[in-house]
């Protein structure tokens, strides 16, 4: 018997010598709110998330992806699972190869997209998608790339509409533009094709605009600087591209799990710069 059962019972008892049944039905109701809180707190999806935010933290994410998708058979709607399983198979896709990294994509894009039918007003679902997207974008042809930038474009304003304050949002638009308004004669030429024109609006200033917004959000995350910096080495603008390319080796590699590979990336770029 436990120990709350066997309070309630000696309990229980003094009141009910004393004529006390309101307090003792008083006793008993809190008691039934600390078993089932304690039920709740222990359900089985809740030790999969869990357990599964404990191996993201140190950057083992398919131990975390195995878990959320255990989670997933538990509960296939749960918001948290999808979006943030998408978000690892995402992160794990850049690195995969091949089969492996076709079919982590996939599974990030069909995730996400479960995500914002879950909880369409999420702007971390839609964030998801719009990320996911954009990771099969990058191994797309050309007109396939393009088409789906629209989508990519729909989804982060989306997020951004509902939370403004979304980083990573920012940081997806800011690569959108750069995409957009770096596409050669040939991808416009598709683009015509596809989209019936350019998408409008994109720029390279808007670009580092959307970058610096995410530093403000996100002044450590490691990610946002080594992007900024690329941008800026892609505008021939050297110094300020060293500064974030600098910024990325001095912050401490917590952002995220891929931190590591992001700081090998600056130092290989800002070595180059350096000798220019």
């Amino acid at each position: 018997m436990s120990i709350p059962v066997l309070l309630l019972r000696y309990a229980g008892g003094w009141l009910l010598k004393r004529g006390r049944p309101g307090l003792l039905r008083t006793a008993a109701s809190l008691l039934l709110a600390v078993v089932l809180t304690r039920v709740a707190s222990s359900r089985p999806v809740d030790d999969r998330l869990r357990a599964a935010s404990e191996r993201y933290a140190v950057g083992d994410l398919r131990t975390a992806r195995e878990h959320w998708l255990d989670a997933l058979k538990l509960e296939p709607n749960n918001f948290q699972a999808l979006y943030h399983v998408s978000r690892a198979e995402s992160e794990m896709g850049e690195d995969a190869v091949g089969e492996d990294q076709r079919r982590l994509v996939a599974d990030a894009v069909s995730h996400a997209r479960a995500a914002v039918e879950a909880q369409p007003d999420s702007a971390q679902g839609h964030l998801a998608l719009s990320v996911a997207l954009g990771r099969q974008a990058l191994k797309e042809g050309a007109k396939t790339r393009l088409a789906l930038a629209r989508e990519i474009k729909s989804e982060v304003d989306r997020a951004l509409a509902i939370d403004p304050t979304l980083g990573r949002a920012w940081h997806v638009l800011a690569v959108w533009n750069r995409k957009i308004s770096s596409l050669n004669f040939m991808e416009r030429a598709a683009a015509n094709t596809v989209l019936g024109g350019v998408p409008k609006g994109a720029s390279m200033d808007n670009a580092v605009t959307d970058f610096k917004k995410a530093i403000e959000l996100e002044p450590d995350y490691v990610n946002h600087h080594l992007e900024l910096g690329r941008t800026y080495v892609q505008l021939k603008r050297n110094a300020e591209a060293i500064h974030e390319l600098q910024r990325v080796l001095d912050l401490s590699p917590t952002s995220g799990p891929r931190d590591a590979i992001y700081r090998g990336e600056a130092r290989e770029l800002l070595n180059k710069v350096q000798k220019h």
